[in-house]
């Protein structure tokens, strides 16, 4: 990034970003880098809220120096030659970063995508996260992909966007379980309520990711929530809403492999 402390999108970073992008191929998914919490925070900047979470960080509790996290994992990065100084004080000590474009653009590409779409998944395994930011451009759509496991490190990745329904998948169905398609069942918010301890297809569920999906200059966000278990997957939608944005109807409906690849397109449609 231009600098460690401000959040400014140079000419370098630009040409960064879309050399990121450029990589992403037809058919394939292209890992860029692997970060962790300490580093994305010290490169993004400290004083910037975080886009995503930070599990690691946040496991070390509110008492833990954000800042000292931050710096020793620069060090790391540097000593690494990831990052490299761009300018020092009158001490000689460290005021600006440079870090290697592979860094920067990912960086940058999660700060200015069109859309955004998250999946926060919670199983036996604890909570995993998947943001897909999603870039038109030149008529090319790119997807900016950013997976963050329990353990605070945030894999980064292109690919076409034709492939992020099969990416989403993936993740909130890991264990495959999705094959059928059914008519949905309509409840109201206080029946569905009372009706989820008796509802085997969401108590035996492994796995309950939470989709969202958010575009650039939108106050909008869609969500959906989606439950694996043994013997299929569902997908609990709202369908209408009160003025303060909560759930009046709710649908419960299963859901196949279609469904599911179908779910960012319709919480971002085009």
């Amino acid at each position: 990034m231009s600098e460690n402390r401000a959040m400014e999108f140079g000419p370098d970073d630009v040409t960064a970003a879309r050399a990121t992008l450029a990589q992403a191929r037809d058919g394939e998914v292209v890992s860029v880098v692997i970060l962790t919490d300490e580093e994305v925070t010290i490169l993004d900047g400290l004083e910037h809220e975080q886009l995503v979470p930070t599990p690691w960080i946040d496991a070390q509790g509110p008492t833990a120096d954000r800042s000292l996290m931050g710096r020793v994992a620069l060090r790391s990065l540097v000593s690494r030659e990831m990052v490299l100084p761009a300018g020092t004080d009158a001490e000689g000590r460290v005021t600006g970063i440079k870090a290697h474009p592979g860094i920067t653009g990912p960086l940058v590409l999660r700060r200015s995508a069109q859309e955004i779409l998250s999946a926060e998944r919670t199983s036996a395994n604890g909570k995993d996260w998947l943001f897909a930011y999603v870039h038109h451009e030149d008529g090319r759509s790119t997807v900016l992909e950013e997976e963050i496991t329990g353990e605070g490190h945030h894999a980064f990745s292109v690919y076409p966007q034709a492939l992020l329904g099969e990416r989403f998948e993936r993740f909130i169905d890991p264990t495959g379980t999705a094959l059928l398609g059914t008519a949905p069942r309509t409840y109201s918010a206080a029946e569905f309520e009372a009706a989820v301890p008796t509802l085997p297809q969401l108590r035996e569920a492994v796995a309950v990711s939470i989709v969202s999906g958010v575009a650039r200059g939108s106050d909008k966000l869609v969500n959906a929530s989606v439950y694996a278990g043994p013997h299929g997957v569902h997908v609990v939608r709202g369908t209408e809403h009160d003025a303060q944005g909560a759930p009046v109807t709710l649908t419960l409906q299963e859901t196949g492999s279609r469904g599911l690849r179908a779910l960012p397109s319709e919480l971002v449609p085009a």
